[in-house]
């Protein structure tokens, strides 16, 4: 596989930004290099310190969002081509709206949401005739990971109350926070990652939603929305899967289903680097 960097803007156009197609669908692509896709994720390590103490106490590692700076290139044939890929190029960058930028490598395809950090800043000088100039860009990605898409596993028991098993894995170098989706039941006893800690689900008389990871709402179900969360009565999800693991068995249950049974466990595949 050719490896190659595309992106689709927020408003439908399409690029190709480095690799052997450069720009042949726009009269765009990256000079020298993406500085910032290519390593892990920036963190940045925080630590207390008392007024006698030794030294610090390590605390919490935060992941940071991720800045992207790049010189982009811009040409046209002549120079009414160029003021249009110039406008063009102005126009797919927002504050407001994320871009979709696509890698490609041996490890197969992933993306990651970028949006502007700061003002363009047009390197050199573009008079009446330039048609070509460089672009200096400095974007960001709030969430810092790239993804691969989302791998679904399916229990479907039927009517009634059930135990079971699913396998479950992480092979990506990103902790896997579980999502699940369950259709109605009296309870439904949910995994806590592969810890062997189960979470019980309060009875649900309509679809439902959890999300596992702990700085979003537990749970939601149509027309429930933070009530749902309260009835859970602070029972919550603790345990991520760690990086690395491989195909792992984890119970799961679901008691009074009145209909045929069904519980989705997303999986989704977050990584530091486009590789790896």
């Amino acid at each position: 596989m050719n490896d190659s960097i595309t992106m689709i803007g927020w408003n439908g156009s399409q690029y190709k930004l480095g690799g052997p197609t450069r720009g042949k669908v726009r009269d765009a692509w990256i000079e020298d290099g993406l500085a910032g896709l290519w390593v892990p994720a920036p963190r940045t390590p925080t630590r207390t310190s008392r007024a006698y103490q030794h030294g610090s106490t390590p605390k919490v590692t935060k992941i940071e969002e991720r800045l992207l700076d790049f010189q982009a290139r811009i040409e046209g044939r002549t120079r009414r081509d160029f003021e249009k890929a110039f406008a063009e190029w102005m126009a797919v960058w927002s504050y407001d709206y994320d871009n979709e930028v696509i890698t490609k490598t041996g490890d197969g395809q992933r993306s990651i949401r970028l949006r502007l950090d700061r003002d363009p800043k047009i390197v050199g000088r573009m008079s009446m005739q330039t048609t070509r100039i460089s672009v200096e860009m400095v974007v960001v990605a709030c969430w810092p990971y790239l993804t691969s898409g989302t791998d679904p596993v399916i229990w479907t028991p039927g009517v009634g109350s059930h135990t079971g098993t699913v396998v479950v894995d992480n092979p990506t170098d990103v902790p896997l926070w579980m999502k699940f989706e369950g259709t109605p039941a009296t309870k439904w006893i949910l995994p806590d990652g592969i810890s062997g800690r189960t979470v019980p689900i309060p009875p649900q008389t309509t679809g439902w939603r959890v999300q596992t990871r702990q700085d979003f709402q537990t749970i939601r179900a149509a027309g429930g929305g933070f009530e749902v969360w309260k009835a859970m009565r602070g029972v919550n999800f603790l345990h991520e899967i760690a990086p690395g693991t491989p195909p792992t068995e984890i119970p799961v249950e679901v008691q009074g289903s009145a209909v045929p049974a069904e519980l989705r466990i997303h999986l989704p595949r977050y990584h530091e680097m486009p590789w790896g």
